[in-house]
């Protein structure tokens, strides 16, 4: 539950820096779509190492939870928030969560660098 936490505070993080930078400056709105995509995926990909397995379990509670935490401190802390924005927010952070999962499993998959190769899949397989 902790990390969980962690991963949303950090992906409120992102947002709320992007929310800031549109304050001071007038940015593209496609960055937006950006900042919200790494919003999902940096949480989720810390949260996916940490844990070492069930990838993409993981990586969808991740963005849930930090779509979550995220909407909950938008609203109470910001004014004219659509529910649009917040569904494009939930497909953007679900978006970034399935890649960070991606990612960590590709990572795990991978042999070390200057390891052997192994014949074959060991994980999660019964001794053949």
């Amino acid at each position: 539950m902790t990390d969980y936490m962690a991963a949303a505070v950090l992906a409120y993080g992102v947002v709320y820096f992007w929310v800031e930078l549109n304050i001071y400056y007038d940015p593209p709105w496609v960055l937006a779509l950006l900042f919200y995509y790494l919003g999902g995926l940096i949480p989720g990909y810390l949260v996916c190492r940490r844990t070492g397995s069930a990838e993409l379990a993981v990586g969808v509670r991740s963005s849930v939870s930090s779509w979550v935490f995220t909407v909950v401190s938008l609203l109470a802390f910001t004014e004219g928030n659509t529910p649009t924005f917040f569904a494009l927010l939930l497909v953007m952070f679900l978006l970034g969560g399935l890649t960070s999962a991606y990612l960590a499993l590709r990572g795990r998959l991978r042999p070390k660098k200057g390891s052997p190769a192994p014949e074959y899949n060991t994980l999660n397989q019964p001794e053949p």
